[in-house]
């Protein structure tokens, strides 16, 4: 079972799919790898690329430390050049959906020559003051621990009506450890640094996926419109999970630009 272990300890799992140029798959917060197969996107682009599903740390078959440390953005953007350097690639690819978002830019800001292009798939959320990140954090981890994974689901699954969102794809979010996703909501205020801040700096080809119902504002035009080479796409009628498991629309998007972006 391929693994790595990175500089704090931690035991981080991959596995590698098809062959061509290397792509990283990068989930959010909730499930594992293997998602990437069960929604369809893994079949057809492992038949152009040489796909490393990537069970970031918390997930699937990687550790699950829980402190506050070990799950802020740093550790999550360090493991990503980690794995790059374990693979033995001078440059890859990425493409990444939700919390994976915020880990790319964060990746791509302090690690530029690694990266051939980004696909990120999910919003950013608005610039925040230190007070506000700090309220906010508190809030939702007092609801994680509460009502546990349902505290995101049921405001997601109530608006995603046209397009619900499939019971598998309930049932491998909620089979998740939450712990280290809570641990990461703690050291939200402690990252002192913003996507935002990356931005105008991150000048890797990237294609912004978003829902347009959970970007109902266009945040993400705005986000794109900054970077030097960034190009904005929103799905109709899509939420943020059936957004992402609606891989044929979405996938021909991918697809197209990374057949100009992604090396060869």
């Amino acid at each position: 079972m391929p693994a790595f272990t990175t500089p704090d300890g931690v035991r981080l799992h991959y596995e590698i799919e098809g062959e061509g140029p290397p792509l990283v798959l990068h989930l959010g917060a909730g499930c594992d790898a293997g998602l990437w197969r069960a929604a369809g996107y893994l079949e057809p682009l492992a038949k152009t690329y040489s796909c490393v599903l990537f069970d970031h740390r918390g997930h699937g078959k990687s550790d699950h430390p829980t402190s506050s440390d070990a799950n802020h953005i740093d550790r999550y953007a360090d493991d990503l050049a980690a794995l790059v350097r374990h693979l033995g690639h001078a440059r890859v690819s990425f493409f990444g959906w939700s919390n994976a978002v915020a880990v790319a830019l964060k990746a791509a800001h302090q690690h530029p020559e690694l990266f051939n292009a980004l696909v990120l798939f999910g919003p950013i959320a608005p610039r925040a003051t230190a007070e506000q990140l700090a309220a906010g954090s508190r809030m939702r981890v007092a609801e994680l621990r509460s009502r546990g994974w349902w505290f995101l689901l049921d405001g997601m699954t109530a608006a995603e009506t046209l397009h619900p969102v499939p019971q598998w794809m309930l049932d491998r979010i909620t089979a998740t450890d939450i712990e280290p996703y809570i641990a990461f909501s703690e050291a939200r205020p402690l990252w002192n640094w913003s996507p935002w801040d990356a931005l105008p700096l991150v000048d890797a080809p990237t294609l912004m996926i978003v829902g347009e119902l959970e970007d109902p504002e266009d945040v993400m035009g705005k986000a794109a419109s900054l970077m030097p080479r960034a190009t904005r796409v929103r799905i109709p009628d899509r939420e943020h999970i059936n957004a992402f498991v609606d891989s044929e629309v979405a996938l021909p998007h991918v697809q197209k630009f990374l057949a100009r972006h992604a090396g060869r």
